[in-house]
């Protein structure tokens, strides 16, 4: 990526190529004048040179805003917070199951870091187990038992109180249950819910709520819950067993799997691969060997500019 005398080579026709050796170039923090004065000179040969240049730098200004589960732990609550604080198990081969903690309204946000699983014991007897990179919000009441999930995927034990109904809510709609064992999954385009035991109601858009019983999983969005999914309670309860399942998702999804449990950060670098579709079974605990899997079943390629980053790319 780099010439003899440290400086990125020519443009060799490909301006993206360019763009990003440029760019690491740039952001090392060991470009001189001499460096900038060529890299002006790059930019006003090519239109496409400034356009793959700006591209690639809102990417990573994205990528800074976006939050990220290796920086983003949020610690737990102090001792005056909680009911309780038991301390559990240590960490548990890659997914490192956390203390059991049992919490009434906390107001704010619980968080698990990359690779990071924890266990909450609310007040009411219920209970939640947090996937990887992800958050929820406590919002009980006198009314209603509400739990709200911000990102990543979470398990609920719902304890059984018929005058207080317990639900998640979760982007476009929310999950009613009662006396229920329910899995929720945020992805980028949807949620995921798989019924493991009892029953659910699920509202969303502006369709009619939908009947979930045990054994049954639906995807919602805006427009409200899609079709019944075959075998999708396996496929969402199977990190639990230390496994991502993968039935025909799109490469985005996947990628948003992949990044709450690999130390770099994963980046699609071309917009288009996002509907690329992945089936498979990977061990969170090797997160690598899946990047290794897209690669080869897929038209793309991996690079890894900085330290902590890597971009899949068309090839």
């Amino acid at each position: 990526m780099t010439g003899r005398d440290g400086r990125p080579p020519e443009p060799s026709g490909d301006p993206r190529e360019a763009a990003l050796a440029w760019f690491v170039r740039l952001e090392s923090g060991d470009a001189d004048a001499a460096d900038r004065a060529a890299f002006a000179d790059w930019l006003a040969r090519d239109p496409a040179h400034r356009q793959e240049f700006d591209r690639l730098s809102g990417v990573w200004g994205d990528l800074g805003r976006v939050p990220d589960p290796r920086r983003a732990v949020r610690p737990l609550p102090t001792r005056r917070r909680l009911l309780a604080f038991g301390v559990g198990g240590a960490a548990a081969c890659a997914a490192g199951l956390g203390a059991t903690v049992v919490l009434t309204g906390w107001p704010g946000e619980i968080r698990t870091g990359t690779g990071e699983r924890r266990s909450l014991a609310l007040a009411d007897g219920s209970s939640v187990e947090l996937d990887a990179g992800s958050a929820l919000a406590v919002e009980f009441s006198t009314a209603e038992r509400r739990v709200r999930l911000i990102d990543g995927r979470a398990r609920f034990v719902a304890a059984a109180d018929p005058g207080r109904p317990f639900a998640v809510a979760c982007a476009d709609g929310s999950v009613t249950m009662v006396d229920a064992t329910v899995t929720v999954h945020r992805r980028p385009e949807d949620v995921v819910v798989a019924v493991e035991k009892g029953t659910a109601t699920l509202a969303a858009g502006n369709r009619p709520p939908v009947h979930l019983a045990a054994g049954h999983c639906r995807s919602y969005g805006p427009d409200g819950p899609g079709p019944l999914l075959r075998d999708g309670v396996a496929a969402e309860t199977a990190w639990r067993q230390g496994r991502l399942v993968f039935q025909a998702q799109p490469l985005d999804a996947v990628v948003a799997d992949l990044n709450r449990y690999h130390p770099a950060r994963i980046l699609l670098w071309d917009s288009p691969l996002a509907a690329l579709r992945v089936d498979g079974s990977v061990d969170i605990a090797r997160p690598d060997a899946a990047l290794n899997a897209i690669v080869r079943t897929l038209p793309v390629r991996t690079m890894r500019p900085f330290p902590g980053l890597v971009i899949i790319r068309s090839v």
